[in-house]
């Protein structure tokens, strides 16, 4: 019994701590207006001191500058041996590495799923699609004919994700610089509709990276 209190007593001692998306400190009562869970969900991080709570915008969008922009193109067609057109909308789906998100649910499903979209964006024009991983572990759960490319420099990492979320993200970036991104699960068919609907997906754009 002594033992159990000591422990609620020292997990009761620890400061929480709130962030926004930008990892910008923020007052609880900010963190918990956040609260449409279509728009947000929580991330936590506990440390020898606090509890890290981070309120994560599971839709953002923005512009890259000129000098962003052309550094994750110039990459992005080193590492994969593609060029890229100049006036090409691209595709990035960010693998995080394996997570409690990822490791489980049926994997033919999920390789159907794949294959759908490829076949689906083959068939688009103005299309550069890329599969970028930090950790290679569980790439192949998503299907044989995907290319995966290492985020090596880690710029895409510390340009759109700057955290480790659930399943995986994307990003869209169209040929001015503008981009969509999804941080944490997401039904990877949605992209092929946001594609179509080019000029709703890349409207009011309001940050920047």
């Amino acid at each position: 019994m002594l033992i159990f209190w000591l422990f609620s007593f020292s997990m009761a001692q620890k400061n929480e701590v709130y962030l926004n998306d930008d990892l910008v400190q923020i007052s609880e009562s900010e963190f918990k207006k956040m609260n449409d869970l279509h728009k947000f969900y929580n991330l936590q991080y506990e440390t020898d001191s606090s509890f890290i709570n981070i309120k994560v915008q599971r839709v953002r969008k923005g512009k890259l500058s000129g000098e962003v922009w052309n550094a994750i193109k110039s990459e992005l067609s080193a590492l994969s041996n593609q060029e890229i057109p100049e006036n090409d909308l691209i595709i990035i789906n960010y693998y995080h590495g394996m997570d409690g998100c990822n490791s489980s649910g049926n994997k033919s499903h999920m390789t159907a799923k794949y294959k759908r979209f490829l076949k689906g964006i083959n068939k688009m024009p103005d299309l550069s699609q890329f599969f970028v991983f930090k950790s290679a572990e569980g790439t192949t759960n998503y299907g044989k004919n995907i290319n995966w490319i290492h985020d090596k420099s880690r710029r895409i990492e510390k340009t759109f994700f700057p955290l480790k979320y659930p399943c995986g993200s994307y990003v869209l970036i169209d040929e001015n610089g503008n981009y969509y991104l999804q941080k944490g699960e997401y039904d990877i068919e949605q992209i092929i509709d946001l594609v179509k609907n080019k000029k709703t997906t890349f409207a009011t754009i309001n940050s920047s990276y």
